[in-house]
């Protein structure tokens, strides 16, 4: 099995190594997980929490002249506040989203169906909406390898936050999409490489499916807020997932709504199933 400690650059095949950033906690697992791709001309994914060692592993892992790209799969704090600090070691340019990425400069935008390239692989870029608004997955062509950011993990189950700008009515049409491609393997923002990848994405869609039956069923029992549903649907939760757990809840209430099923209005307020 590949090494998970923080700070060793890892093999994952001929073309990719991985750097567990040393971040670990809560809604990270095991800490943010940075993927150097190529050997010649390297294109770092995700390059983690501003740390010295973390950002030093990285380039020892490939080499400073050989960085040519940063890679961002979204602008959320636990994946690319080192990317200034990588940028003034090695020169790389930074790809995202958006050139308006929070925090951070970015010099390209990318948008979906582009190609980086490298001497030796190309990286396809797959807009993929849901857990943020400009999420990126990047999949490497010559291996079918889908790098997957936060869309989906390993051991546990994506966030779909609107207060940072998740929908879930946009994060399931993503799985949908993803489930459609032919993948061999996915390498995921946090956790271990899934080495199954249609079975987890059915899972993830099994899940989803059937927390909205949960939230149906105890709404037709009268009116809750998201933080009684939350206390139901999830009575052993770790007290410091409550947020993200609610968050999660009221992404599934926004998409309810949409659809007819339910009225409410915020993540705090009274919600019920529509008359």
């Amino acid at each position: 099995m590949p090494d998970s400690s923080p700070g060793v650059p890892s093999a994952l095949s001929p073309l990719v190594r991985r750097i567990v950033a040393p971040n670990p906690g809560p809604m990270t697992g095991s800490g943010t997980n940075t993927y150097l791709v190529g050997i010649d001309e390297v294109a770092v994914i995700d390059p983690g929490p501003d740390d010295v060692g973390h950002v030093d592993a990285i380039v020892g892992g490939s080499m400073r002249e050989r960085v040519r790209w940063v890679l961002l799969t979204h602008a959320h704090a636990d994946h690319f506040p080192a990317t200034q600090r990588l940028v003034k070691a090695t020169g790389a340019e930074v790809l995202a989203f958006s050139r308006r990425e929070s925090g951070v400069k970015v010099d390209r935008a990318i948008g979906d169906g582009a190609v980086v390239e490298g001497s030796e692989w190309g990286l396809r870029v797959l807009h993929t909406p849901g857990h943020n608004p400009n999420h990126l997955c990047f999949l490497l062509e010559e291996e079918r390898m889908l790098f997957s950011g936060d869309t989906i993990l390993d051991g546990t189950t994506s966030v779909i936050a609107p207060s940072r700008g998740g929908d879930m009515i946009a994060y399931l049409a993503t799985l949908e999409r993803l489930r459609s491609l032919r993948l061999s393997r996915i390498a995921p923002g946090h956790g271990d490489v899934i080495e199954e990848p249609r079975a987890r994405i059915d899972e993830y869609l099994a899940h989803r499916k059937e927390r909205e039956r949960e939230i149906v069923a105890l709404l037709k029992t009268g009116p809750r807020r998201p933080r009684e549903l939350v206390a139901t649907m999830y009575p052993e939760l770790d007290p410091a997932l409550t947020d993200a757990a609610i968050q999660q809840v009221y992404a599934q209430l926004l998409k309810l709504r949409t659809e007819g099923v339910a009225t409410g209005r915020d993540a705090r307020g009274v919600w019920e199933l529509a008359k």
